[in-house]
């Protein structure tokens, strides 16, 4: 995922920037942009884009007359991918807004155009049976009031995450876990990145919910699929660890109607896009 996207001038002046992560070290960043676009002065990219890696992250660059180009980027993207979507900025800028730029003018319209070219959508499926907690685990993700009253999902719920992953726009899909509705399960999950199975810690439906891990590999081989443990705070829930030893995927611990799990689980996506990026990638 596109961490920043950076514009700059002929004297390395910050034309324009935008930082879809946040970070402690922005200033430091800056910096070592600026003394990158005077080095590549010296140098002829014959309007190619190029990178280079730098601790985390992988900084592709270009130039085109006075102005060079930066995206910084995650080292588990696609290079051709991110290559791609650096010539759609390249050329977006140079037709209708150098010009704008050279008179020192207000750039009305482009952060909405480095928006469309740099924001990712990513599908994530929530799946489990009934009862375990996916919709309340939707309604954490999206800070939402936890309801008091259970009220089962019917077919399909589909909500947009927040913007806090980057800048990727996250769809949640959560799929009914009603055994009538179990043959939509297929079509529901397909072209999903990533799916999330959750069960409610018991050994029961942690037994279960193996044909669901089954159910997803085969249906959706390349996505990448992590276990959520929640009910955590139920005195008979079995540790992530062993949940995860059935399931045989990476598991981790939730209490769904607890707010302060909001963040990891954010950090749990995260880190399973990413990986899953690298998985294919490296396919």
């Amino acid at each position: 995922m596109i961490r920043g996207v950076y514009v700059l001038g002929e004297q390395g002046n910050m034309i324009y920037s935008k930082e879809y992560a946040k970070s402690d070290s922005k200033a430091s960043m800056v910096e070592f942009l600026v003394n990158l676009t005077h080095f590549l002065k010296t140098v002829d990219l014959e309007e190619k884009t190029e990178y280079m890696n730098a601790a985390i992250a992988r900084i592709f660059y270009a130039q085109r007359s006075t102005f060079t180009f930066m995206f910084v980027a995650d080292k588990a993207d696609d290079a051709n991918q991110i290559e791609e979507k650096m010539g759609d900025l390249v050329e977006s800028f140079m037709r209708d807004y150098a010009n704008l730029a050279t008179a020192n003018q207000a750039l009305d319209g482009f952060d909405d155009k480095v928006d469309e070219i740099a924001v990712t959508m990513v599908k994530v499926a929530i799946l489990g049976f009934a009862g375990v907690g996916k919709t309340t685990t939707l309604h954490l993700l999206r800070g939402e009031t936890i309801p008091l009253v259970h009220d089962p999902t019917i077919g399909v719920s589909i909500k947009k995450l927040p913007d806090e992953i980057n800048n990727a726009n996250i769809v949640l899909w959560d799929l009914a876990g009603q055994s009538r509705f179990s043959i939509l399960w297929a079509k529901m999950i397909a072209n999903a990145q990533v799916v999330i199975i959750v069960t409610d810690s018991t050994l029961e439906n942690v037994l279960r919910s193996k044909k669901l891990v089954t159910l997803v590999k085969d249906e959706v081989p390349d996505a990448k699929v992590i276990g959520i443990a929640n009910k955590q705070d139920l005195p008979t829930a079995l540790t992530p660890e062993r949940v995860g030893q059935i399931l045989g995927i990476p598991t981790y611990e939730l209490v769904a109607i607890d707010i302060s799990y909001r963040d990891r689980l954010i950090q749990i996506i995260r880190r399973a896009i990413l990986e899953g990026k690298a998985d294919a990638k490296a396919a």
